[in-house]
C-alpha cells in the first residue's frame, strides 16, 4: 500500500467501537443513576419511618419536683451530685 492510501475499513471499525463505547457508558450511567434512586427511596422510607414512630412514641416524663443539684469540692476537684442522691 502507498503511504496515501486511506484504510476505510480500520477507521470504520473505529468509529464503530467509539460508538459502541459510548453507548455502554450511557447504559453505565444510567444503571448508577437507577440504583442510587433506589438507594434514595430506601433511605429516605427509613427516616419517614423512624419519624413516624417517634411521633407516636410516648414522651418522657419530667421529674416529680424541680431538679437540685449540690457541688462540693474535693481534694480531687469538684463533685456535683443531686440533692436526693447524696449518700452519708
Amino acid at each position: 500500500m502507498a503511504a496515501n492510501t486511506v484504510d476505510l475499513g480500520s477507521s470504520a471499525l473505529s468509529a464503530f467501537l467509539r460508538a459502541a463505547g459510548l453507548v455502554i457508558l450511557g447504559l453505565g450511567a444510567a444503571l448508577a443513576f437507577v440504583f442510587a434512586f433506589a438507594a434514595a427511596v430506601i433511605v429516605g422510607a427509613m427516616v419517614a419511618g423512624a419519624a413516624l414512630v417517634m411521633r407516636f412514641w410516648p414522651k418522657r416524663r419530667a421529674a416529680a419536683g424541680p431538679e437540685v443539684l449540690e457541688a462540693r469540692r474535693t481534694p480531687a476537684g469538684w463533685v456535683v451530685e443531686t440533692l436526693g442522691q447524696r449518700k452519708p
